[in-house]
């Protein structure tokens, strides 16, 4: 047996406006030229004596793609979504008309000095922009992040009446403007120049892994791989939604198309609904944090901390393991405790006969490795493994490109840039706005001070940011935000920068599994049929490293790849054996001793959590408190009844 997943959109399809005629024709053509024009400046091909300026080439991509905007994504739940109104035909119009200047005149801007005295046609030409810059947050991101864009883009204008630290030197709308549109710090800033560099690529390549039907690669992968073991398609959840991150580096589109496969098999095997939709969200939750594809987060980050991206995924690598040891270890458990049996093996597909089908997923992803951590070219090595993977793909007539998966290719590429250019764009305005007045740096002190020499305290206070921040705004709008307020303030009470930065990251992405928002755990209870509120709580319980790693990398940075061999491996090694405890504290059930009682379990927690923590001594005595625990299972055994015999699978 084999499945057939249908890659998703991003975000739920509903949102998106079907495009006919005329505007089908020009977004394909946007996509493909948009697509061309950064291999051309990637590879910093010439044409000609001319090669393309690097504030001309992020003008085009925003004209493209923000035009783009308004053809797919609908003013509102009740505009059409079967033609393009007239009023969004005008605004796409209008958005090539103020990058088209940018893109003309790069030398003027930078040798007149345009940014601090644009002319009456920049400020015009700026100020439509800004407003339809965020009008494009709005539909693509959401209300609550446009309307955050839109205040702090315009804060340097009241600055000077603001109240306490808020208060900051203000400026005129026309220098507000030629910062915001003709400057590279903010609408061309870091989001947009991380975008026009290294997202483009990836995002590409991720496409092309979905087009070439790789997500019923993954699927069937883990299903031959894991399918027939005890708790099978919870595991095969957890593993394929690692795997499909990279191609989507959403939590969202993870749940609603491997969910849309594991959570009625669980369900089949016997887990209950809410149980089988918390595994499949947080499985998801996790995904959009494993290397070599991380989202576009991990693509900022590089550029904020000014390290490798390369960098960025080791450091990331070992966090997320952990991640997925506490996964495996508590649906085993919960398994081993309920009885729950894998999928019969003839129900499986054959993993050789797998692998022959789809070796060259593999050996795409294993060039983009290559390219990544060996040649150290982030830029170059998502075009090297789409090409590979175009070239591989064509040996397999199922797979060979024609002329429906090409467009199918166009579109999906399109659909994706087009969401994420409005939304990094106007949060460029937020960098840009907050750099403009020092604000950051001010309240980076005042956050220093409050917390004194107490990290513990601060890392509350950025811990309870992030989630409330990452509630209403896209994790990467959450983290660049407080890349700029907290992440400072971290790194001067001696936190290593990485494990800093990766801390906000962390603590921005729990909202997709924590209520009342929940995005992902919500989208998983829709599949399952499972209570929403009950199947948040759920993935709470089973994403509770997501809460716990963070503090401990922050003060064990061999967590993040950061010391001696020696100093990584023990961090590790008692980290894992932690975390095994406390899931079997969670589930009631460990291997050998089988079930525990809640005194037995509530010593392994605490035992776990002290493993956990980076110190030789809290690792000893959280020995003796696993010691202690045997101890008392085994004299309680014929109180609490004998364990049940282990279900192996």
């Amino acid at each position: 047996m084999s499945v057939k997943v249908e890659a998703a959109p991003p975000k739920p399809s509903g949102r998106y406006r079907e495009l006919q005629g005329p505007w089908k024709i020009y977004f394909r053509i946007a996509t493909i030229a948009s697509m061309l024009l950064s291999v051309i400046f990637i590879f910093k091909i010439a044409i000609g004596n001319y090669a393309v300026p690097e504030l001309t080439y992020y003008a085009v991509l925003l004209a493209a793609f923000l035009s783009s905007t308004y053809l797919l994504f609908p003013a509102t739940a009740k505009s059409p979504r079967d033609r393009v109104p007239w009023y969004d035909m005008i605004m796409a119009a209008l958005c090539l008309i103020g990058p088209a200047f940018v893109a003309f005149n790069p030398i003027k801007i930078i040798a007149m000095g345009w940014e601090v005295r644009p002319p009456m046609i920049g400020q015009v030409l700026g100020l439509l922009t800004w407003i339809l810059v965020v009008e494009a947050v709005r539909r693509s991101g959401g209300l609550v992040l446009a309307g955050v864009i839109l205040v702090i883009s315009v804060y340097p204008l009241f600055a000077h009446v603001c109240p306490g630290l808020l208060m900051a030197k203000h400026y005129s709308l026309s220098r507000i403007i030629g910062f915001h549109f003709l400057g590279m710090q903010s609408l061309f800033g870091m989001p947009t120049q991380v975008f026009g560099r290294l997202l483009i690529g990836y995002m590409i390549f991720a496409v092309a892994l979905s087009t070439t039907g790789a997500a019923d690669f993954f699927i069937n992968f883990c299903l031959s791989l894991l399918g027939s073991v005890r708790g099978g398609a919870a595991k095969v959840s957890i593993l394929s939604s690692a795997f499909f991150a990279t191609m989507s580096g959403s939590a969202i589109a993870n749940v609603v198309t491997t969910g849309a496969v594991t959570i009625p098999t669980m369900k089949r095997l016997g887990y209950p609904a809410h149980y089988a939709a918390a595994i499949e969200a947080c499985a998801s939750k996790g995904g959009v944090l494993t290397p070599p594809v991380m989202g576009v987060t991990a693509f900022i980050m590089s550029d904020f901390i000014g390290v490798s991206y390369a960098s960025v995924c080791i450091a990331a690598a070992l966090p997320v393991f952990l991640y997925w040891v506490s996964l495996f270890a508590q649906t085993d458990f919960y398994a081993a405790k309920k009885g729950l049996r894998g999928l019969p093996r003839e129900e499986l597909p054959n993993f050789f006969k797998t692998i022959k089908e789809g070796w060259y997923y593999i050996l795409s992803l294993a060039v983009l490795v290559y390219f990544i951590f060996f040649e150290r070219v982030e830029g170059l090595a998502p075009y090297y493994a789409t090409v590979a993977l175009m070239i591989l793909a064509s040996i397999r007539k199922e797979t060979r490109l024609n002329k429906g998966s090409l467009i199918k290719f166009t579109d999906g590429t399109g659909l994706i840039l087009a969401e994420l250019v409005g939304i990094l764009a106007g949060v460029g305005m937020i960098i840009g706005a907050l750099s403009l007045t020092g604000t950051a740096h001010g309240l980076s002190g005042s956050l220093t001070r409050l917390g004194g020499d107490h990290m513990f305290l601060l890392l509350i206070i950025g811990a309870i940011t992030s989630f409330l921040l990452g509630i209403g705004l896209t994790v990467s709008a959450c983290y660049i935000f407080l890349a700029m307020l907290l992440a400072p303030a971290l790194v001067s009470l001696g936190i290593y920068e990485m494990s800093a930065h990766l801390f906000l990251v962390y603590w921005g992405s729990v909202s997709y599994i924590t209520p009342p928002v929940a995005l992902a755990a919500y989208a998983a209870a829709g599949i399952a049929q499972a209570d929403p509120l009950k199947t948040g709580f759920q993935a709470v319980k089973l994403g509770f490293v997501s809460l716990l790693v963070p503090f401990f990398f922050v003060y064990n940075p061999a967590l993040v790849a950061h010391g001696t061999i020696f100093q990584i491996v023990h961090a590790m090694t008692t980290a894992v054996i932690g975390i095994i405890l406390l899931s079997s504290g969670f589930e009631g059930y460990i291997f050998v001793l089988q079930r525990i009682g809640w005194p037995v379990r509530i010593i392994f927690m605490a035992g776990g959590f002290l493993m956990f923590h980076p110190l030789a001594l809290t690792d000893l005595i959280g020995l003796g408190l696993v010691g202690v625990g045997v101890l008392i299972h085994y004299l309680g055994k014929g109180i609490m009844g004998r364990p049940e015999p282990s279900t192996s699978g």
